[in-house]
């Protein structure tokens, strides 16, 4: 193979950026919306994120996790003492109005520049993006699972209604983020350089995998949509106890990474693979 082959695709690393962006954004909207339902609980909850934020400036908040939060909470119990307001109220107030934070710092991050190569190839390897079932982790970070073969370990490839398919050492791989005139030009290059092409049947356990990301799909996001609106309406009065209401909401944004992590960790035990 005398020649090479390269893919670029801009931007790609800010898939996570911007899946964590909606994430956050959420989180501090319901924070903001929850200041007009108590403005004495929401003053006080702004000047404490006024004021960690100028602290953080100053010193790394992160390295210093623990005597924060231990500060935080004792914060909590004085603002309850002495102006009468709700410890736990105050918060999640201040938990998801400290995600201002976060939203400024990737909304910079996603406006710098960056071409990301998603596919590779030469006569000694190739590289492309295989995240395989790990959703939660190519979502976040999808260039961390840019892998590298050895070209010669290639044993088949071929095309099918999924898209790009090689078998390398039995393994069957996937390529991600591929168009179909991207998958053609790989193919073309195969031709090209006199690779002999085997029609390839997928496993089993390829199709499997792929039609549990419909059902992951519909559990991870549907669940909880479902279960913050039954929540909402039966126990937050629907909608009329504000309180009760935004909790609901607010459980129902963390339920979806903690079930993330339990589909993955189920589909990485050893009698599943």
């Amino acid at each position: 193979m005398r020649n090479s082959i390269k893919i670029e695709r801009k931007k790609l690393g800010k898939k996570g950026d911007y899946a964590t962006l909606v994430l956050f954004g959420l989180i501090f909207l319901l924070g903001f919306l929850s200041i007009f339902w108590d403005l004495k609980l929401g003053i006080v909850s702004v000047v404490g994120v006024i004021i960690t934020y100028f602290l953080n400036r100053k010193i790394d908040l992160i390295l210093y996790l623990k005597w924060f939060s231990i500060a935080l909470v004792l914060l909590a119990l004085l603002a309850s003492w002495i102006l009468e307001l709700s410890f736990w109220m105050f918060i999640l107030q201040f938990l998801a109005l400290s995600c201002i934070h976060a939203v400024i710092a990737l909304i910079a991050a996603i406006q710098n520049d960056h071409t990301d190569i998603i596919f590779s190839m030469n006569a000694d390897k190739f590289s492309c993006l295989c995240p395989g079932d790990d959703y939660k982790g190519y979502a976040l970070n999808p260039m961390g699972y840019l892998k590298h073969f050895k070209t010669k370990d290639i044993d088949s490839i071929q095309q099918d209604r999924h898209g790009l398919l090689i078998v390398v050492k039995g393994e069957s791989l996937r390529p991600r983020e591929l168009t179909a005139s991207e998958i053609t030009q790989i193919l073309a290059y195969f031709k090209a350089e006199e690779f002999n092409l085997v029609e390839v049947i997928p496993t089993r356990y390829i199709h499997q995998a792929e039609t549990e990301l419909a059902w992951v799909k519909i559990l991870v996001f549907g669940v909880p949509c479902m279960l913050a609106g039954l929540s909402v309406y039966f126990l937050g009065d629907n909608g009329r106890n504000a309180v009760v209401s935004m909790i609901s909401i607010l459980l129902a944004i963390l339920l979806v990474p903690l079930l993330l992590k339990l589909v993955n960790r189920r589909k990485h035990r050893p009698e599943n693979k």
